[in-house]
């Protein structure tokens, strides 16, 4: 085994939002559009930028399901998850050696919402009999929600101010560019910070 912070990682969607943070309506009375002729983009434009959001803050915005997967457990009695905030762990999947998957009983770890861990229980260990590459799954639900009613206001301002952004400069060059007040809403929810 090894340090969990060493250990090959790989996160994918598995289920992906239902919803946005923002509606189309929303955006387009916050963009002063009222017409439906740019509804298409606008969308597109909302989906992008809660991505983007979601990327620079590590955070699901709306309630997503992910598999976490790795080439061994770790040394560390806890597993970080990669996406905050943690709503539940669905499973914990091992693979051994001739490729048999085995399923660790929920009874075996607690799921630590609040700081995003799996952490196990003193008298249960990781899996060891496993194969060599992609040996272990944690299938899991991060997001505040199913809508946009519970993602905190200063990431919805976030999202707002991408759409805004990207809509009013299209090209490349000003689609690249994001200003202080953006950096300033996500600035709560960066780096790990395990709140709201």
């Amino acid at each position: 085994m090894a340090k969990w912070a060493d250990i090959l990682q790989d996160v994918v969607e598995v289920t992906a939002p239902s919803a946005e943070p923002i509606t189309t309506t929303e955006a387009k009375q916050f963009l002063r559009v009222d017409h439906a002729t740019q509804d298409d983009l606008i969308d597109d434009l909302i989906a992008a930028a809660r991505q983007r959001v979601e990327a620079d803050t590590g955070r699901s915005l709306i309630t997503t399901t992910w598999d976490l997967s790795f080439d061994t457990f770790p040394d560390e009695r806890a597993i970080v998850l990669p996406r905050l905030p943690l709503a539940s762990v669905t499973s914990v999947t091992s693979y051994d050696a001739d490729d048999t998957a085995a399923t660790l009983s929920s009874s075996d770890y607690l799921v630590d919402t609040a700081q995003g861990r799996i952490a196990l229980n003193d008298d249960a260990d990781w899996p060891t009999d496993l194969r060599a590459h992609n040996s272990g799954v944690v299938r899991f639900v991060a997001g505040y929600g199913a809508s946009g009613a519970n993602v905190p206001q200063p990431l919805r301002l976030a999202v707002y101010q991408l759409v805004t952004h990207w809509f009013e400069q299209p090209d490349l060059a000003g689609a690249m560019q994001v200003d202080a007040a953006y950096a300033g809403h996500l600035a709560p929810y960066r780096g790990g910070q395990r709140i709201g």
